[in-house]
């Protein structure tokens, strides 16, 4: 594999799960919460998302990123899951800006179910890449858990800045973000444990050199740590002994937390992708 191909590879599955799991998990803010223009930003962003990572799938297959191509390219299984999860947002996105909400709540379900089921069958491609025995099943529900991870940390940055728009609306539900935001945090640094586990009990893995060790510290420092400080961080922003002296100024503290968040998430998944193409190995 040419590190060209490799670095695609690790975007496509980073952004893929970001795009999935960020759409999905706007199923945690209730309707009418925000107005529309909330929803119209975030089905653009993860439509961008999408495309991205449609235009990393064409290259993967070594097919033009052209807009012909973009259409039309659709060689197995997984690019036709990509071009229908982006066809769906797009939908969504334009049902949203002409105000049919019949429509943009069928295509969101829509969406989230062709989003899910891109994540497991784009793993289910790494099957006999992995060292370990039961590894289909734990690489499955290891990048369900990464796309959530990144989604609920991207989308809930945008919520926070709602409040902004919407100085009244109500901080449980940026608090709602936060908490599902350290629970997914928590079952992935599971997986990472567990994986370890079946790491010291397998033979014949790929040893860690220096760069790799780098790398893994990287993943464990930046993406949990990192990670798990800012939630707490976020937490002391959002409880209500904050909220009462400052709402607004508690909710903005929290948005930049949530931001900074994002950074952290976003390398310490792209440290886990590049250990595991790598190493063959879960991290």
């Amino acid at each position: 594999m040419s590190a060209e191909t490799f670095l695609v590879k690790n975007f496509y599955l980073v952004f893929s799960q970001l795009a999935v799991g960020g759409f999905v998990v706007m199923v945690l803010i209730p309707k009418g919460v925000v107005n529309a223009n909330f929803y119209r930003l975030m089905g653009g962003i993860y439509l961008l998302v999408g495309g991205l990572a449609r235009c990393a799938n064409l290259y993967l297959n070594e097919i033009p990123v052209t807009v012909f191509n973009f259409i039309g390219g659709l060689p197995n299984y997984e690019s036709i899951l990509v071009f229908c999860f982006v066809f769906a947002v797009l939908i969504y996105t334009l049902s949203r800006c002409f105000n049919f909400s019949v429509l943009s709540d069928i295509f969101f379900y829509i969406g989230s179910l062709l989003g899910v089921i891109w994540i497991i069958f784009s793993a289910n491609q790494y099957f006999d890449v992995i060292q370990f025995s039961g590894g289909k099943s734990i690489i499955t529900f290891q990048f369900l858990v990464s796309a959530l991870l990144l989604g609920i940390v991207h989308t809930g940055m945008w919520f926070g800045h709602w409040y902004l728009v919407t100085p009244e609306l109500p901080v449980s539900y940026l608090r709602r973000f936060n908490t599902v935001l350290l629970w997914t945090l928590i079952v992935s640094i599971v997986l990472f444990c567990v994986n370890m586990f079946l790491r010291s009990r397998t033979q014949e893995v790929v040893s860690f050199n220096f760069h790799f060790q780098l790398i893994f510290w990287m993943r464990l420092g930046i993406g949990f740590a990192g990670t798990l400080l800012l939630y707490f961080i976020t937490w002391d922003c959002l409880r209500p002994k904050s909220v009462a002296k400052d709402e607004l100024g508690a909710t903005r503290a929290a948005t930049g937390f949530l931001f900074i968040a994002i950074i952290t998430v976003f390398l310490g998944e792209f440290c886990s992708r590049y250990l595991f193409l790598s190493m063959r190995f879960l991290f």
